[in-house]
């Protein structure tokens, strides 16, 4: 029972809400945005292939859509006249198609066609795998791709929820369920939604000509190929439509509406794409203080190509109208665009890019299906069963975007050529680089044009501010960048002998509009529900107003005092587990432990959130630690050991086996005075990532050595283009020249060696000798521009570059780190990575079933299915890299890549932890930044880095017991030695 000054404190604030709304909101007017077509402003490809909007503005002589293949021309799968490699391709069973098994490879179809115009090509496919990826293939025609993307045109798998409405838990709160593929055939026209809704034209000449699909990285079932004339949706004044609605049944009005729940879905394309609880006044259904998954999509439904679909029945054949509410609280002053269709086709042309506006307030707003005059639509139907399919489009934006690329092409060449003048190829955004404040240069004679150059982009970016303004609801973030971008080049060029030393500016204007070409996009949106109604039906109640949204908080303010928010699990005679991950993680573990440990153990688990890693130490101060805790990173187990908290999991009798799940490079880390103290959970990795097209571009091979990143340079940098090293990552140069950052005893630092000091001044030497930039803050944003079209990256890098970035589809690999040349030919590659894992509290009572659980969590079992889970909720982007060896080789890696990955892993080696080793990083970033930025000497500034790690570790070791307090060694450590690539066996 609530103590009464809770009551007052409520009453307190009750009438503070009441007084703090000064103004009504009026009930929301639902309706339509009209929308206008930016044209187009493609850019100049490196390869030398038009992009499509390019192709389209440039078309050929008297070329028209072709009008006699009004039904298709189907090409069965069987009647195939040619394959690349017949090991790729199997046929099916019933002759119902051939299986295409991944990889490269291609199959083609002669065809003869009627007319010379444009055409739509379509498939009739389906999925041959459990990934949870998109299908990506390519198409050429007379064996050669029209436009970039021909090379990497998406084909969506279909999904629908495990169950509708969701599960509840032991807290009342929704499980959100799980995404199934639904297989079976597929029928499309090939589209790419980020450059056109409709489906993409292909231009044939009268006559026979041949269509190849070349396939992708996933095995795809394909059973016919069919060519058809395009067929575009009319505007909805137009006489055709007219004539139409006026046979139509018509009812001047009705009472008849249906409000559909945006999360009932009937399918969708991505997995991604997932229910989410949002708490608001007037949300249906109303979420009373739990977890709820009362609407869908938000950020995780942004990309071009993605789709939900949901079904509904209406009663008697007539005109309706549709309606969604919606939030759009995402991209500042801009429209979130989405194609509408209508049992798989657009009935009005002004379906096809329907614009939902930014709502910067975040209460909720309504759209009704309009035209360009906010008359509703009206939407033929028959009576009896429909769908409604809504899928992601970035087309209005697209011109835009290219033109932002095209210009930041530009500045990075313009930057290019004045540094070749200057001798300046240090790049800062802090500094101009090695400036020389008393030289003075007259840049307009040694670069002819430079004012007409400087002009051009400059317009250009004013130009395509003014785009902008077509298709946003005021001035946008981007809108901004690009005025404040054409502001500073005007500086520039209007003072042109200042800028040899304000080149930073331009590295400055490149990182600011680079930010853009990550999000620029995307179209996130969130939905409520969505309704159908006869015309004049009473629609449903969108925005709250003062009263609706004050009893919405007052409602929750109560319900604070009586609900457990934060959804602790306390069974007694439970092992407690804290996870330091977020909720939909601990959701999902738990979920799983209930399902498989539980039930085939017999040992109940708590499985709760920890938000703040923090909480381990304060937990364990207070004497209320868990019994295993979860996303532990590298340094805390060690630390903790050190302290007396954490168990020797090497006690087990059975440690040595579990540990053969795992690299030894990964194992070392928790490894502390011949004792071991956590599995490893999560473990990263680095890889060389290069730009296919651009490399063969310059008639460059992936380097091997460093040596070989010091050949190609000159190449890469005189043509305007860098190679990228992470700045302050020297793990790789330290160990591939057989330093040890550590004495074998664990005493002292060994960063005063030979081998660290080579290895030291190599990875310094790349920035001041070969100029690598020491700044980027965005090397995905420069991947994608081209400016740096290769680097070492981690894994979060290259995922972002294989899912963000599907424009580079086929035009980049991955390779081994580059590495030195022993004398015996062989290339040592050690790198790192990040790490989490998993431990056992000494104070735990449940030893062994703590131990019973980290050993079922880590196996492969286990990891394969929680890896595979966490997709499915998430996406691909998501991609569990376990550190168990076997499950990461079972998870949905491309073929090639993991590979690659897998070599690079044996050489798997990461820093020690040791009583006063947080010196080390802190001193090793110091030397860099004394010898990259002041230019002191690397072996002076190593050997006071040296004595200041020791000054630490010594006070640490004092205190563990290591030394007494006149420093004299009491016991030494042992500190495992990984010399070798490790390639299986006993770690």
């Amino acid at each position: 029972m609530l103590k009464r000054w809770k009551y007052q404190k409520a009453a307190l604030l009750s009438i503070i809400l009441l007084f703090s709304f000064t103004s009504p909101t009026p009930m929301q007017t639902v309706r339509g945005d009209p929308h206008k077509e930016p044209k187009s402003l493609p850019i100049e490809q490196a390869d030398g292939m038009p992009t499509y909007l390019q192709w389209l503005a440039f078309p050929p002589s008297g070329a028209k859509n072709s009008s006699l293949l009004n039904q298709p021309l189907f090409l069965h799968a069987d009647d195939n006249s040619a394959m690349s490699d017949s090991q790729k391709y199997e046929p099916l069973a019933d002759d119902a198609g051939w299986l295409s098994k991944g990889g490269e490879g291609w199959i083609e179809w002669k065809v003869d066609l009627p007319e010379n115009g444009y055409y739509n090509i379509g498939l009739i496919y389906d999925s041959a795998d459990d990934h949870k990826t998109d299908l990506g293939l390519g198409i050429q025609v007379d064996g050669v791709s029209p436009y970039v993307e021909a090379q990497r045109i998406v084909l969506k798998r279909h999904y629908s929820d495990s169950v509708y409405p969701p599960v509840r838990d032991e807290f009342d709160n929704d499980r959100r369920p799980t995404s199934v593929e639904e297989k079976g055939w597929k029928n499309v026209l090939l589209t790419d939604y980020s450059v056109d809704p409709r489906p993409l034209k292909w231009y044939f000449t009268q006559g026979t000509h041949t269509i190849r699909v070349v396939s992708g990285r996933d095995a795809i079932k394909l059973q016919a190929l069919y060519v058809v004339s395009p067929q575009d949706p009319v505007s909805s004044n137009s006489p055709t439509q007219e004539k139409d609605q006026s046979e139509a049944v018509t009812p001047a009005s009705g009472e008849w509406m249906q409000k559909i729940e945006a999360e009932q879905v009937s399918l969708k394309s991505n997995t991604s794409i997932q229910l989410q609880s949002t708490d608001s006044a007037l949300i249906s259904p109303a979420t009373d203080g739990h977890i709820r998954y009362n609407t869908i999509g938000g950020d995780q439904f942004r990309r071009s190509g993605e789709w939900i679909e949901w079904e509904f029945n209406v009663p008697k054949d007539g005109i309706y109208h549709i309606g969604f509410k919606y939030l759009q609280a995402y991209s500042n002053n801009a429209y979130a665009y989405r194609t509408i269709t209508i049992d798989g086709k657009s009935p009005f042309k002004e379906l096809q890019q329907v614009g939902f506006p930014y709502n910067s307030s975040w209460s909720w707003d309504g759209l009704t299906l309009s035209d360009e005059e906010d008359q509703p639509l009206p939407i033929r139907l028959t009576q009896g069963k429909h769908t409604i399919r809504m899928t992601v489009s970035s087309s209005p934006v697209m011109p835009v975007y290219e033109g932002l690329l095209r210009n930041l092409q530009k500045i990075g060449k313009l930057e290019q050529t004045i540094r070749k003048i200057t001798g300046n190829f240090e790049k800062s955004y802090r500094t101009g680089g090695n400036t020389d404040l008393n030289r003075d240069w007259d840049l307009e004679k040694y670069i002819p044009g430079l004012h007409e150059q400087m002009t051009v982009i400059i317009e250009d970016l004013s130009e395509l501010s003014g785009m902008l303004a077509d298709v946003t609801v005021g001035r946008s973030d981007i809108e901004n960048a690009f005025n404040a971008a054409a502001r500073d080049l005007a500086d520039l060029r209007d003072h042109p002998r200042t800028i040899p030393n304000r080149l930073n500016l331009f590295a400055t204007i490149q990182n600011n509009l680079g930010t853009w070409t990550f999000r620029m996009l995307d179209q996130p949106l969130l939905l409520d529900y969505l309704w159908i109604a006869e015309p004049g039906a009473q629609l449903p109640k969108i925005k709250s107003n003062w009263s609706q949204r004050t009893g919405h908080l007052l409602g929750g303010f109560f319900r604070s005092f009586t609900n457990d928010s934060d959804n602790v699990r306390d069974k007694p005679d439970a092992i407690d587990v804290w996870v330091n991950r977020n909720r939909d993680y601990v959701n999902v573990i738990q979920q799983l432990t209930d399902e498989e440990f539980t039930a085939k153990t017999g040992i109940p688990v708590n499985i709760n959130i920890v938000p703040d890693p923090q909480l381990f130490i304060l937990g364990n101060l207070s004497g209320r630690q868990p019994d295993v805790a979860l996303g532990v990173d590298a340094a805390m187990p060690i630390d903790f050991a050190t302290r007396g908290a954490l168990t020797d999991l090497s006690q087990f009798s059975d440690y040595d086996e579990v540990a053969k799940r795992f690299q030894p490079g990964a194992l070392s880390v928790f490894h502390y005075d011949k004792k071991d103290y956590a599995l490893p959970e999560i473990q990263g990795f680095n890889v060389l990532l290069y730009r296919t097209d651009i490399m063969d571009q310059l008639g460059l091979t992936p380097p091997d050595t460093w040596e070989d990143v010091l050949r190609m340079l000159p190449t890469l940098q005189q043509n305007g283009f860098d190679f990228y090293i992470p700045p302050k990552d020297g793990l790789p140069f330290l160990y591939q020249h057989g330093a040890s950052y550590y004495t074998a005893d664990g005493l002292s630092s060994a960063l005063d060696s030979e081998e660290a000091l080579e290895g030291f001044e190599q990875w310094t030497d790349m920035f001041n000798l070969y100029q690598m930039p020491k700044e980027v803050p965005s090397f995905y944003s420069h991947f994608r521009i081209g400016d740096i079209p290769i680097g070492v990256v981690d894994f979060n890098a290259y995922l972002q570059v294989q899912f963000a970035a599907p424009e580079l589809a086929g035009r980049w690999k991955i390779a081994p780190i580059p590495g030195v040349k022993q004398a015996d030919g062989t290339i040592v590659r050690w790198s790192g990575g990040a790490l989490q894992s998993g431990v056992i509290f000494q104070k735990s009572k449940k030893q062994q079933d703590a131990w019973e659980f980290l050993k079922w969590w880590t196996s492969t079992d286990t990891q394969l299915r929680f890896g595979n889970d966490i997709e499915a909720l998430y996406g691909p982007e998501y991609r569990w890299n376990t550190a168990n060896r076997e499950a990461f080789q079972l998870l949905p890696w491309p073929e090639q890549d993991l590979k690659t990955i897998s070599e690079q892993l044996q050489w798997y080696k990461e820093i020690p932890q040791l009583p006063g080793g947080y010196f080390t990083g802190r001193h090793l970033e110091i030397a860099w930044n004394k010898v990259v930025l002041e230019r002191q000497n690397p072996r002076v500034v190593m050997e006071q880095a040296v004595i200041d790690i020791n000054r630490e570790m010594m006070r640490k070791q004092v205190e563990f017991g290591l030394r007494n307090r006149e420093g004299e060694v009491l016991r030494t450590l042992d500190i495992p030695q990984i010399t070798q690539p490790w390639r299986g066996g006993t770690p």
